[in-house]
Parts: structure tokens; sequence; C-alpha cells
């Protein structure tokens, strides 16, 4: 899920943390692999250097998609977003 950051009060984290609350078990992945430590040190990208990635990761969060998921988990996902999305909207 891509965030709309400039329509909501808070950043990812606090996203984050109010789906935990909410019993979602969402994740953040796809760090962009310039930020990894091994192509830093061996290829000296730094912090600014994809700035479209960077800002992609910042505004990304993975929500659970499972294959034995139930129509229950996917409505209760569904309904843990709209709930937070809407308590932070701007």
């Amino acid at each position: 899920m891509r965030l709309n950051l400039e329509k909501l009060r808070v950043g990812r984290a606090k996203i984050f943390d109010a789906l935990v609350a909410e019993n979602i078990g969402v994740n953040v992945h796809h760090i962009p692999i310039h930020l990894h430590p091994y192509y830093r040190r061996t290829f000296g990208y730094r912090e600014g250097d994809y700035p479209v990635a960077e800002l992609f990761y910042q505004r990304a969060l993975t929500l659970p998609l499972f294959p034995r998921m139930r129509q229950t988990d996917v409505e209760d996902v569904v309904e843990a977003v709209r709930k937070v999305i809407a308590y932070y909207a701007v």
C-alpha cells in the first residue's frame, strides 16, 4: 500500500503502529537496494542518490496477503485501513 502522506497528519510509522494496534500484520519491505549496507560499502551509495526509490520506500506498507487468507481476514484488513486513514486524514 502506498500512503499519500500529503493527505495525512502523520507519517508511515504512526500508520504502521495504528494498524498493528488494530491487529493487522503490516510490514515494511522493498528497502531501496542502494541503502543496504553491502551496496553502501561496496559502491559508495548514500541517501539521496535515488530519490524516487527513497520516496516510494517512505510511503510504502505491506499489507497481509497469503493463500489461506479468509474473506473475513480481508474484510478486517480493509476495515482497519479505512479506520486508520480516516482518523489521520488532514
